[in-house]
């Protein structure tokens, strides 16, 4: 059975890796949409299509750069162009990973700071517009 090592996620803007993760979570909603009337007998009836799709990324881990850190406090604008998450390689018939690129804006940041250990960080990442998945493949 083929497995991945967390670690090996790797969140990147521009091919530049934004910060050193120790967790990160990808969560994709859609919102359905009820179409259910009178003849559907008390019975819900969905579309296939979504109202809304997005995708959030959280990320935690040490602050081994201030990349991140200056994207969020440097800049006026906190939507994110050419951010990649780039998972492991999966199945090991294929030699190149799976990625998703898009747009995102960074909705929450925090860092902590404890007198006698490294200082880590938090952050949520939020799809603006359209993304594109790719899955590993040969």
């Amino acid at each position: 059975m083929a497995a991945a090592v967390g670690r090996q996620l790797v969140v990147t803007k521009n091919n530049v890796v934004i910060a050193g993760l120790r967790t990160a979570t990808l969560s994709w909603s859609g919102e359905s949409i009820d179409i259910t009337s009178g003849e559907d007998d008390g019975k819900r009836l969905l579309l296939a299509a979504s109202g809304q799709e997005q995708v959030d990324i959280s990320v935690e881990g040490i602050m081994k750069a201030d990349v991140l850190r200056n994207l969020v406090l440097g800049s006026a604008s906190k939507l994110l162009t050419d951010i990649t998450l780039e998972w492991p390689i999966v199945s090991p018939s294929n030699t190149t990973e799976a990625t998703m690129s898009g747009n995102f804006r960074i909705s929450s940041y925090e860092e902590g700071a404890p007198y006698n250990d490294a200082i880590t960080f938090s952050a949520t990442l939020e799809s603006s517009g359209a993304w594109t998945y790719t899955p590993e493949s040969a």
